[in-house]
């Protein structure tokens, strides 16, 4: 899809990741809907972005009525949607047995059950016009998921079901449909709060940026890409290989350092320094 003249809703705007796929999107003449809790970095960020237009529309996903109305909002800030990036989310590493049952609920509605309602309210319009894309941020843990990440792989994973299908069931009607899997991301998000704690990804895991998958989500609208994995190291082959041998997957994830890596997280989590 063409990006220059179109709308799109981007929620989670004001993180590391979301500001800067804010910033891409705008630079490629995408007028944004900015959603998410931070009014005030939503508000600094709209002022930054090139081009006209954009506007701020706060939204909880993890409040139903805010939810059911974000769509309808934006498109009345911005116009008929074009494109929806489901960025927000919540990453979180544990210990499963550690998590409370209202955090296993929060994640599971801000990572999926959210993205699930705001594409089946902004796909009608986008069929009717024959026209717009929706890209689900997953992550690589939603590909193979390391040990703590039980909650945040299974709602990411699930992103990925949901773009398949969706790419199944409409594929002839000119409405595209993507799932992003960052890797580790520097400068933002979880992996980001690791390190600066001194908890570095092996290198042969590889790790990712805010810039990259800016530019993978452009890539991933334009040409209409499935599944993109953005990511400094190959990881496509071990990810094939694991497809047809779980017990091999799961023995390369512990070899490689994953499970080592947020094993230490969750532990720094269950005993604060």
């Amino acid at each position: 899809m063409e990006l220059r003249g179109t709308t799109g809703l981007l929620t989670g705007a004001a993180g590391g990741l979301g500001s800067e796929m804010a910033r891409r999107l705008a630079r490629e003449g995408v007028t944004l809907a900015l959603s998410g809790r931070n009014v005030v970095g939503l508000e600094q960020l709209r002022g930054e972005l090139p081009g006209d237009g954009h506007a701020v529309v706060p939204g909880d996903l993890e409040s139903a009525d805010d939810v059911a109305a974000l769509v309808s909002k934006a498109e009345e800030a911005v116009g008929p949607l074009d494109l929806l990036v489901n960025n927000a989310g919540i990453e979180l590493t544990a210990h499963f047995t550690d998590l409370t049952p209202a955090e296993l609920e929060q994640i599971v509605q801000v990572n999926l059950t959210a993205p699930l309602l705001l594409t089946h309210r902004v796909l009608p319009g986008m069929l009717e016009r024959g026209r717009g894309h929706v890209v689900q941020i997953s992550s690589v843990a939603g590909l193979v998921s390391p040990a703590h990440t039980e909650p945040y792989g299974a709602t990411k994973g699930g992103l990925v079901r949901l773009t398949e299908s969706l790419r199944n069931e409409y594929r002839d009607s000119g409405v595209g449909f993507s799932a992003v899997c960052p890797g580790f991301a520097r400068g933002a998000g979880m992996y980001q709060r690791m390190a600066d704690t001194g908890q570095v990804a092996p290198k042969l895991l590889g790790t990712t940026s805010d810039e990259k998958v800016a530019a993978d989500v452009v890539s991933a609208v334009v040409r209409d890409r499935a599944v993109v994995v953005s990511n400094s190291q190959p990881v496509r082959p071990l990810l094939a290989l694991g497809a047809l041998s779980p017990r091999f997957i799961a023995w390369a994830t512990n070899r490689l350092g994953a499970n080592r890596l947020m094993r230490r997280a969750a532990d720094a989590r269950r005993n604060p320094q």
